[in-house]
C-alpha cells in the first residue's frame, strides 16, 4: 500500500525531490550579486537562514552583525516569509 503525501501548501511530496539536489538560479543569482557586494564593501555583516534540498534549516551570521538595525530587518524579513507562507503576496 503507498499514499500520496503532500505537504501543507498542496504540494506533492516525493522521496527522489528530497534525495536529488539541484541549483536553484535564482538562488544561485542573488548569492553572486551578494559576493559582489560584500567584496566591494558594501555588505558589511550579513544573518542569513538556509532551506536545504532535505528539507533541514539552518542559519548563519558573520561580520557586522551588532546593532537593532539588522534585528529589525529581520523582523521585516520575518513579516514577509509569513505573509508568503498563508499565501498572501
Amino acid at each position: 500500500m503507498s499514499a500520496q503525501i503532500v505537504s501543507l501548501n498542496g504540494d506533492v511530496v516525493s522521496a527522489e525531490s528530497a534525495c536529488a539536489p539541484k541549483p536553484n538560479d535564482i538562488l544561485v543569482k542573488e548569492l553572486e550579486r551578494l559576493l559582489e557586494a560584500a567584496k566591494a564593501g558594501q555588505i558589511a555583516g550579513m544573518a542569513a537562514a538556509y532551506h536545504h534540498h532535505d528539507r533541514t534549516i539552518s542559519y548563519s551570521y558573520a561580520g557586522s552583525i551588532g546593532g537593532f538595525g539588522l534585528i529589525g530587518g529581520l523582523a521585516c524579513l520575518k513579516e514577509r516569509l509569513v505573509q508568503l507562507a498563508i499565501g498572501r503576496s
